[in-house]
């Protein structure tokens, strides 16, 4: 386990909490030789404050995700998310239940949310890509060296919530998230979570659907108005999907790209391709500009009953820089 907090401050705080130093250096020498040498003294010593209850970390209360260190209790933090990984079951020795988990991202990184409450648990079904995401009174712990914000029934979880803007995400695998697997078209299946590469052969007018100008969800039509869920009626706001075609020289597919994966595809800022809305003639020229480009994308697999075909849903799209065109052509 990677603890990321200074040796000589674990002990400031050991101290702190009654024991002398030699009480602390015998605790720590017998913890590490307990689990064998696995692990370092700061996390021996991580461990004796966790086993006596003392605080490592006072009550945080706001970070970047790229802040987040193993033991930070309290703390709240915003980001988009990126990959769901659904809820499942578990059954163990000790107890069964259900947990959940999701990716989110900011600017400076991304880490895996945890949910095991089932008010939490029910906010999934809501979840969508894009999603802003705001997490109050969370607890950092660290998986096999990435990092997680665990929420109890004390936590706070708050779908789109007003006044918080995620403008850029860290892309997948620099900060908590392993990187996907890079796979042919041709080799993809259902429901799995993949990189592709492959040459942009078709792409399609942007689709624009209304959502609620207060939480972002989908909004429906309903009296000749418009209507939120949660809000009732609102005035619109519009967001939009893009969609094209990703050819590897094994097979070709269809990809999905929401609000941001559609910018960095296209080159454009929202605004622009709000405007297309309205001048659906402005969409020629972007077209003619990405047609043949070398693209990545990371994202999951989704079956398309209706057409009977494999399509993908891209959290993540960049163009390949040549160096990279050259490594996949060796």
């Amino acid at each position: 386990m990677i603890i990321s907090l200074n040796y000589d401050a674990i002990i400031s705080k050991l101290k702190g909490g009654g024991l002398s130093l030699f009480e602390i250096e015998e605790k720590i020498k017998n913890k590490m030789e307990q689990l064998s040498g696995l692990i370092s003294r700061e996390g021996a010593a991580h461990i004796i404050a966790n086993e006596l209850g003392i605080k490592v970390f006072e009550d945080i209360g706001e970070i970047k995700i790229k802040d987040a260190k193993n033991g930070m209790r309290n703390v709240n933090l915003n980001g988009k998310m990126t990959i769901n990984f659904g809820i499942r079951e578990f059954k163990n020795d000790k107890r069964s239940g259900r947990v959940g988990s999701f990716v989110v991202g900011d600017e400076t990184g991304t880490l895996r949310v945890v949910l095991w409450d089932d008010s939490h648990l029910s906010l999934m079904k809501d979840l969508h890509d894009d999603y802003v995401i705001r997490v109050e009174n969370g607890s950092i712990k660290e998986n096999n060296g990435y990092k997680e914000v665990h929420l109890n029934n004390n936590s706070k979880l708050i779908l789109n919530p007003e006044g918080v803007e995620i403008k850029s995400v860290m892309s997948n695998g620099t900060n908590g998230i392993g990187r996907l697997k890079s796979k042919d078209i041709k080799n993809l299946e259902q429901n799995e979570r993949a990189n592709i590469r492959g040459t942009l052969v078709q792409i399609f007018e942007p689709r624009f659907y209304e959502i609620c100008s207060e939480c972002g969800k989908r909004i429906r039509i309903e009296d000749g108005g418009f209507k939120c869920e949660q809000h009732g009626r609102v005035d619109p706001k519009y967001a939009f999907v893009v969609n094209c075609v990703l050819d590897d020289g094994t097979e070709s597919i269809r990809v999905a790209c929401f609000r941001e994966s559609a910018c960095k595809l296209i080159g454009a800022s929202e605004e622009e391709i709000l405007m297309i809305r309205e001048n659906p003639n402005k969409f020629e020229a972007v077209k003619d500009s990405v047609l043949g480009l070398q693209i990545k994308a990371d994202g999951r697999v989704n079956k398309n009953a209706m057409f009977d075909r494999l399509e993908f849903v891209a959290n993540h799209v960049e163009e390949l820089n040549p160096e990279e065109v050259l490594q996949e052509m060796e």
